[in-house]
C-alpha cells in the first residue's frame, strides 16, 4: 500500500512538472501553432512568423509577407515537403525572410523558379534536394555555408551564383545535379565537402580558389565532362575517390603543397595520358591510378615509400613506370592486368628492382650517381656536380652569350636532380651573357658566380635564395637593377660592388647582414631601404654611392661596433637619411662616425 502511494506522488509531481515546464525554463523557445484553408504556421517568440506547411492548390505561389498582421521571417523544416506541395512551379518568398529550414522544398519536382530574399542567411540541409526541375537559383550575399544535399538531385539545374560571402560547400551539395554545366567556386571558400559534385556529368569547367586547403573523398566523382584540372597550391590533401570516374579528364595538375592522394583518387580516369605526382606525397594509396587505361608513363617521386593494392589495375596502356629507391613496399597485384611491355624504371639493388624480378615485369635497373660525380646538360648549358641523393650545385656554364636559364631541376643517370647551389666562379668573366633567370630551388650563390660579367643587364632572383655570396656579381657594369627576396639573411663582400649602372636595389625583410663594401661604388644608386632586421653593416658597404640622396633605415639596432668604418663615406654629401624617431638623435652621431657628410640631413 505505502508502495502504491509513493507511485502515485512520483507520477503526480512529473505531471506537474511537464505541465509548467514552459514556464520554468528560460531556454525553450515558446510558440503558437495555427491553421487557415492553405497555411500552417507557428508564431515565434519574437512575434513574428514561420511558415511549417502549406495546403492550397496553387500552382504559382506568392508567399504572403504577413499573416494574420504578423511578419513572416522564415520557411520551417519541411514546410513544402509532403503530398500534395509537389506540383508547385514557382515560389515568390517575401523580402522578410531570413531562414529557410532543413528540407523545405524537398521533391518539389515541379517546382522551376524560386526568388531566394537578400535577407536570407540560412538555408537548410536538404532544402532543394530533388527539385529536378529547377533551372537556376542565385544565393544571396548573406550566406557563408552551402548545406548538406542543399541542391541534391537538382538534375535540372543548368547554373547557379554563389556570392563572395561563401565559405563553405557541403557534404553532396551538388550531387547528382547532371545539368550543371560550370559553377564559380567564391574566393573565400576554404572546405569542400565529401561528393559535393558526385555525377555531375555535365560540368565541363570548375574553378577551385587557392583559399581550398582539402578536396573531400568522391567530391568530383563521375564528372566525366571534365577535361582538365587545376589544383591550387592551397591544396594539402585529395581525398578518396575524389576524382573517380572522370572519364574524360586527360591532365591534371597537382602542385607541391599536396601530401596525400586518397585511395581510387583517379580511378577509372579513362583518358589520363599524364601526371606529374610531386615530390611531397608518400604514398600511392590503393586502386588510385586503376582503369587508367590511357595512361602511358608515370613517374614516382622520391620520398614514396608504398604503393597500395591494385593501383595501376588494367592500365593496359601503361609501358613505363619509374620507381624510386625510397620505395619499400608494393603490394603483389598492383599492376595486375597492365602492359605486357610494362618496364619499370628503378635503381640497381632497390626494392623495386627485386620486386620487378619476382612479378616477371621488365626492368632497366641503373645505378645511383655517387655524390661528387660531375656531368653536362646539354639543354641548359651547365655542367653540375651532385651533391646528395636529389640535389645538385650547378659549377660552370658553357654558355659564351645571351640569356641563361638555370634550371629547377635537371636529369641524370635517369633520376632527377634539384639544382640549389650555383657554385663559385660559376659564371665568372662570361662578358657575353646579358641575362639570367634563376630556378626556384636556387638556396645560394657561392663566391665571384657572376664576377666580371660586365654585359649582364637583368638577373631574376628566385623566392628560396638565402645567401649571396662575396664578389658574387662583383663589377657587372651593365647590371641596373635588383630585387633579393625576404628570405636572404646575408650579402656577401663586395657582393655588387662595381656595379656602376646599378640604380635601384630592393632589400628583403630576411636581411640580416650587409657585407663589407657590398655595394661600395655604386655611382649611379639613388636611393636604399635597410630593412628592420638588419643588424650588421660591414665597413665601406656604401663607399663612394656619390648619388645616394635618399636612405631609410627601419632598423633599431645599429650601434658602432656592428657597423663598420666608413660604410657611408662617399654618399651624395646632401643626403637625406629617415630613421625612427626614437633613433634619430643616435643614428645621427653613429653614421657621422661611419663617414655620412656634415651636410647629411636626418628625418
Amino acid at each position: 500500500m505505502k508502495m502504491r502511494k509513493r507511485i502515485c506522488v512520483i507520477v503526480s509531481m512529473l505531471m506537474v512538472m511537464v505541465l509548467f515546464a514552459p514556464f520554468t525554463c528560460g531556454d525553450v523557445k515558446a510558440a503558437k501553432e495555427f491553421y487557415d484553408e492553405n497555411w500552417h504556421y507557428t508564431e515565434l517568440d519574437d512575434g513574428t512568423v514561420e511558415i511549417t506547411g502549406f495546403f492550397g492548390s496553387e500552382t504559382k505561389l506568392v508567399v504572403p509577407a504577413e499573416i494574420d498582421g504578423k511578419r513572416v521571417t522564415s520557411i520551417g523544416e519541411g514546410a513544402f515537403n509532403h503530398y500534395g506541395v509537389t506540383s508547385i512551379e514557382s515560389i515568390e518568398l517575401p523580402s522578410s525572410v531570413t531562414s529557410i529550414g532543413d528540407r523545405a522544398f524537398r521533391n518539389c519536382k515541379d517546382l522551376t523558379s524560386i526568388n531566394i530574399p537578400t535577407r536570407v542567411t540560412h538555408i537548410g540541409n536538404h532544402a532543394f534536394s530533388g527539385c529536378s526541375s529547377l533551372k537556376s537559383i542565385k544565393i544571396p550575399s548573406g550566406m557563408t555555408s552551402i548545406g548538406d544535399r542543399v541542391f541534391e538531385d537538382c538534375t535540372g539545374l543548368t547554373s547557379i551564383e554563389l556570392p563572395s560571402s561563401v565559405t563553405s560547400i557541403g557534404n553532396s551539395a551538388f550531387y547528382n545535379c547532371t545539368g550543371l554545366t560550370s559553377i564559380e567556386i567564391p574566393n573565400n571558400v576554404t572546405s569542400i565537402g565529401n561528393c559535393a559534385f558526385y555525377n555531375c556529368k555535365h560540368l565541363t569547367s570548375i574553378n577551385i580558389p587557392s583559399s581550398v586547403t582539402s578536396i573531400g573523398y568522391d567530391t568530383f566523382e563521375s564528372c566525366n565532362s571534365l577535361t582538365s584540372m587545376k589544383i591550387p597550391t592551397s591544396v594539402t590533401s585529395i581525398g578518396n575517390g575524389a576524382f573517380s570516374w572522370c572519364t574524360g579528364l586527360t591532365s591534371i595538375e597537382i602542385p607541391e603543397s599536396v601530401t596525400s592522394i586518397g585511395n581510387g583518387a583517379f580511378e577509372g580516369c579513362r583518358s589520363l595520358e599524364s601526371i606529374k605526382i610531386p615530390t611531397s606525397v608518400t604514398s600511392i594509396g590503393d586502386y588510385t591510378f586503376c582503369w587508367c587505361t590511357s595512361l602511358t608513363s608515370i613517374e614516382i617521386p622520391e620520398g614514396v615509400t608504398d604503393i597500395g593494392k591494385h593501383a595501376f589495375y588494367n592500365c593496359n596502356s601503361l609501358t613505363s613506370i619509374k620507381i624510386p629507391e625510397s620505395v619499400t613496399n608494393i603490394v603483389d597485384n598492383a599492376f595486375e592486368a597492365c602492359n605486357d611491355k610494362l618496364t619499370i624504371h628503378c635503381e640497381k639493388g632497390s626494392y623495386a628492382e627485386q620486386y620487378a624480378k619476382k612479378q616477371g615485369v621488365n626492368i632497366v635497373a641503373t645505378e645511383t650517381p655517387k655524390v661528387g660525380e660531375v656531368f653536362k646538360d646539354t639543354k641548359s648549358k651547365g655542367q653540375y656536380k651532385v651533391t646528395g641523393k636529389q640535389t645538385v650545385s650547378y659549377i660552370k656554364t658553357t654558355a659564351t652569350s645571351g640569356k641563361v636559364t638555370i634550371p629547377a631541376t635537371v636529369k641524370y643517370k635517369g633520376r632527377t636532380f634539384k639544382v640549389t647551389v650555383i657554385y663559385k666562379g660559376a659564371f665568372k668573366n662570361k662578358t657575353g651573357i646579358t641575362a639570367v633567370t634563376f630556378g626556384k630551388y636556387i638556396t645560394a650563390v657561392g663566391s665571384e658566380a657572376f664576377s666580371g660579367c660586365k654585359k649582364l643587364k637583368t638577373v631574376t632572383l628566385n623566392k628560396s635564395l638565402t645567401k649571396l655570396g662575396d664578389k658574387a656579381f662583383y663589377n657587372c657594369k651593365s647590371l641596373t637593377e635588383i630585387k633579393i627576396g625576404s628570405k636572404v639573411k646575408t650579402i656577401g663582400k663586395s657582393a655588387f660592388a662595381g656595379c656602376t649602372k646599378l640604380k635601384k636595389v630592393t632589400l628583403g625583410t630576411g636581411l640580416t647582414t650587409i657585407g663589407d663594401a657590398a655595394f661600395s661604388k655604386c655611382t649611379a644608386l639613388t636611393s636604399i631601404t635597410i630593412p628592420k632586421n638588419v643588424k650588421k653593416i660591414g665597413k665601406q658597404a656604401f663607399y663612394g654611392c656619390k648619388k645616394l640622396k635618399s636612405i631609410t633605415i627601419k632598423t633599431t639596432k645599429l650601434k658602432s661596433s656592428n657597423v663598420g668604418s666608413n660604410a657611408f663615406k662617399g654618399i651624395y654629401s646632401e643626403a637625406t637619411i629617415k630613421t625612427l624617431k626614437s633613433k634619430k638623435a643616435a643614428y645621427q652621431k653613429l653614421l657621422k662616425n661611419k663617414g655620412a657628410g656634415k651636410n647629411v640631413r636626418y628625418k
